[in-house]
């Protein structure tokens, strides 16, 4: 809901979140109804951009550093995997990728080559959003109008805007995201998200356990674990 602090956002519309938990694509229908139409099935793209972080030296938050090391970097410079890329729908997969980065990074040579490696990342996360974003339009796509909204800590990435920008454009959706400031202020997105539900009567007494991970959209089958067939 966060881009909605500053926008008029009209439902439906295709939701890209991508975090530290959280990578799915979702059809947003209404306040508190969700339709998932993709989920990672093993790490988020957030977590997978930390572990890259701190294979190269870089404090954790990783992810703005790489952005800026990938400025530095030949994005060709290593060839690294895109699990599931053509099949699995717009599930994404990036334990693969995480593994391929550990075993790179064991062989650096130098920090020029440090930033061929961010650089090479950041490209292949590109390749993998590409791909399946364009898989998950044309799910979508039929509804009234076609918005794409991108969320999350990692949106504020802005070799991520341009890519599915330019992908938006292709595909006749309006791309929106939140202000850089707002991608990763969980404050704000639970503070609007409380106004949302509260416009329309969603209020909760609070008489509910502890969830760690609390799907959105409480029907889609757990896609989470080894051995999963595509």
């Amino acid at each position: 809901m966060s881009p909605k602090i500053n926008k008029k956002i009209d439902f439906p519309y295709l939701l890209l979140l991508i975090s530290g938990g959280h990578t799915q694509f979702l059809d947003v229908r209404g306040v508190n109804n969700y339709k998932r139409l993709g989920t990672t099935i093993d790490d988020a793209l957030g977590e997978a951009f930390d572990k890259t972080a701190k294979l190269l030296g870089i404090e954790f938050p990783g992810g703005p550093m790489i952005e800026e090391w990938a400025k530095k970097g030949d994005k060709n410079y290593f060839k690294l995997p895109k699990p599931i890329l053509k099949r699995g729908g717009c599930n994404f997969s990036f334990s693969g990728l995480k593994t391929a980065v550990l075993r790179t990074s064991k062989h650096l040579k130098n920090k020029k080559e440090k930033y061929h490696l961010a650089a090479s990342f950041q490209n292949t996360i590109n390749q993998i959003l590409y791909e399946k974003t364009r898989v998950a339009m044309n799910v979508f796509r039929g509804k009234k109008k076609n918005t794409f909204v991108i969320a999350g800590g990692v949106a504020s990435n802005l070799s991520i805007r341009k890519n599915l920008s330019k992908l938006s454009k292709e595909k006749n959706f309006e791309s929106i995201f939140p202000p850089i400031n707002l991608c990763s202020d969980n404050a704000a997105m639970i503070a609007w998200a409380g106004i949302e539900r509260f416009k329309i009567n969603l209020i909760d007494d609070l008489k509910f356990p502890s969830v760690a991970r609390w799907p959105l959209d409480k029907s889609a089958p757990f896609l989470k674990g080894v051995g999963l067939k595509f």
